[in-house]
């Protein structure tokens, strides 16, 4: 039983790191977006941006602000992973359960 317990303990120290780690990627993300959008207004207000159309004026700024453009895309890869972590350990947690549901219940393993 005691085995069981560890078990369960771990499972849900991990699904509470998983939540941590999902926050923090979540607030990286959207710390990274909000730089680049307020870099391209500035861009626009003062200038710098400038194009005939929409795509023109995307290109321009993709071309100015590439490292902004890269902190987005590589806070956004580490929210997608942080994601999936969550919902392994999410899973893994649901099945520890189970088993100490079965378990308490008289079920053999």
């Amino acid at each position: 039983m005691l085995e069981l317990e560890n078990e369960v303990r771990q499972a849900f120290g991990r699904y509470r790191k998983a939540l941590e780690e999902a926050l923090e990627a979540t607030l990286e993300r959207a710390q990274a977006k909000e730089a680049l959008e307020a870099r391209i207004a500035q861009g626009l207000l003062s200038g710098e941006v400038q194009g005939k159309n929409a795509e023109e004026r995307e290109a321009k700024a993709r071309a100015l602000y590439a490292e902004l453009y890269r902190a987005l895309a590589e806070a956004e890869e580490r929210y997608q992973r942080a994601k999936a972590e969550l919902e392994i350990a999410r899973a893994y947690t649901e099945e520890v359960g189970l088993l100490v549901r079965l378990v308490s219940e008289g079920v053999r393993l």
